[in-house]
């Protein structure tokens, strides 16, 4: 059945916002913002929900092993219900090491890709994972890049094979799956009409005033007043807030010349394809 809808992303591009959005108006209580009972909240690589459909331990398994079984983790989640499941990843989209997608075309509907422009990405990863703006530099042009990948602990998340910022977009964009490209930046300056064409695309029908009402309700001021009285599951242990500022272009006063150069070397291809910069270069504000 084809009900899965992956919503996919280069940490820190929107994918969270998104998803409280789409639950808000999936919800019946669309006047409530609960980041922790999200209608939309599953994680692509939870580890208890890949233990109990894979109905094995894969702490038992190696990384190979749990690549191989995804495709048909996911089958089984399919099965469960007819109408959409909306699954959130960080993975870049990849073939395992039995030569089959992880993630399967004959269970997917389609997915929503949140693209960020790489120089503010490289700003709020900083923050978010409390490293230097040049070593979150590197890894963003990092081809084996694995996000929470750790030997000696079982985390709640299994390891995310990220990649690089460019082949995390460029792998989604290339895949032979029906994919919706949404810019943070233009999810910023025209929400109606970016987001509507999201649920357009995921063939759901509300109004307009309802979906004006739900992006009224998970504005960035809100977002925050919630995760600062109920929390949010998500945040990362150490880190002060997920939900920092949600502005485009921070990357003006935070990023100096060589880092800025540097990123527009590494990233020049899908920076050009996705209207970040132009044909010499130049920085589209």
């Amino acid at each position: 059945m084809k009900n899965l809808v992956w919503l996919a992303s280069y940490p820190r591009s929107g994918n969270t916002w998104f998803r409280v959005f789409l639950s808000m108006l999936l919800s019946e209580n669309r006047n409530k913002t609960d980041l922790n009972r999200l209608e939309a909240g599953l994680n692509a690589n939870s580890r208890i929900l890949f233990d109990e459909l894979a109905g094995i331990n894969s702490s038992d398994l190696t990384s190979s092993e749990i690549d191989n079984l995804k495709p048909k983790v996911y089958e089984l989640l399919s099965d469960e219900r007819l109408a959409h499941i909306y699954i959130k990843t960080h993975d870049q989209y990849f073939v395992n090491d039995s030569g089959n997608p992880v993630f399967p075309d004959e269970n997917t509907f389609g997915c929503i890709y949140f693209v960020r422009n790489p120089l503010d990405v490289a700003v709020s990863n900083a923050f978010y994972f409390n490293r230097s703006i040049d070593e979150v530099i590197n890894l963003m042009n990092s081809n084996t890049y694995t996000l929470n990948f750790s030997p000696n602990m079982l985390l709640p998340i299994l390891a995310e094979k990220t990649g690089s910022w460019s082949w995390n977009v460029l792998s989604w964009y290339h895949s032979d799956l029906k994919v919706h490209f949404m810019r943070y930046e233009e999810m910023i300056s025209q929400p109606m009409k970016t987001f509507s064409k999201a649920i357009n695309f995921l063939d759901l029908h509300y109004a307009d005033d309802l979906i004006s009402e739900a992006l009224l309700n998970t504005s960035i001021e809100k977002l925050q007043k919630s995760e600062e009285s109920g929390g949010f599951k998500e945040k990362l242990q150490g880190c002060k807030t997920f939900f920092r500022n949600g502005k485009a272009g921070n990357w003006k006063t935070e990023l100096n010349a060589n880092q800025i150069a540097k990123i527009i070397t590494d990233h020049r291809e899908v920076m050009q394809l996705f209207g970040y910069i132009d044909d010499s270069n130049k920085i589209i504000e």
